[in-house]
């Protein structure tokens, strides 16, 4: 995740929420985790479900986010769990993403949430929002663990006036350490769900 010299406490940018959505699994459908998303069968998929309003049937997750301070929000994924990422990284037109982590049961769960409505705009017949959503999965061995153990519990304190710079010292640690290993270089993730989400509509 590189952030460059962006400026996490700008304000610049419009709402700084992603709001609930309602998830479609496409891991598997047409989602490798390896290659590229097939975006043209998935828009197919979803705009055949629009006109047939069966829709809802595809859904099997839930994502909800609240901001809970001036520069964190939380965001819950039913069935998995919550995250806590910078507000300012929420449709930050010059982030690809914004990133959560949460180490559980001697696993790194990994959160990505595109900021990528304007690009799912052109193919899908939809007035709401629509994100790509990925949560990579990493089984961690004793030595992995170990490293990432001191951040286990500061990953869930996102009300903390510390959690933007424990963020970022994972962060670093993830992909300066972790990832530099032979063994993440060969296999970066064990498993991954890879969802497409579409906001409530107002009624």
């Amino acid at each position: 995740m590189k952030l460059g010299s962006f400026n996490i406490f700008s304000n610049k940018s419009e709402k700084k929420e992603i709001g609930n959505l309602n998830c479609i699994n496409i891991g598997g459908k047409f989602d490798t985790g390896h290659n590229k998303k097939d975006y043209k069968a998935i828009s197919k998929f979803i705009n055949n479900h629009l006109k047939k309003k069966t829709l809802k049937k595809e859904f099997e997750f839930k994502l909800k986010d609240k901001n809970i301070n001036d520069t964190v929000n939380e965001v819950k994924i039913d069935k998995l769990s919550n995250f806590f990422v910078p507000k300012n990284f929420i449709n930050e037109k010059k982030l690809k993403e914004v990133v959560g982590y949460r180490i559980i049961d001697d696993k790194l769960l990994i959160l990505r949430v595109g900021n990528d409505q304007e690009s799912w705009k052109k193919h899908i017949d939809y007035e709401g929002e629509v994100r790509s959503i990925a949560i990579q999965i990493l089984e961690l061995d004793n030595e992995e663990y170990n490293l990432l153990k001191p951040f286990e519990k500061q990953m869930t304190q996102g009300k903390s006036e510390k959690f933007l710079d424990k963020y970022f010292d994972l962060n670093t640690v993830i992909f300066k350490e972790l990832f530099e290993t032979e063994k993440r270089k060969k296999y970066p993730i064990n498993s991954f769900i890879s969802l497409v989400g579409l906001a409530d509509l107002k009624k």
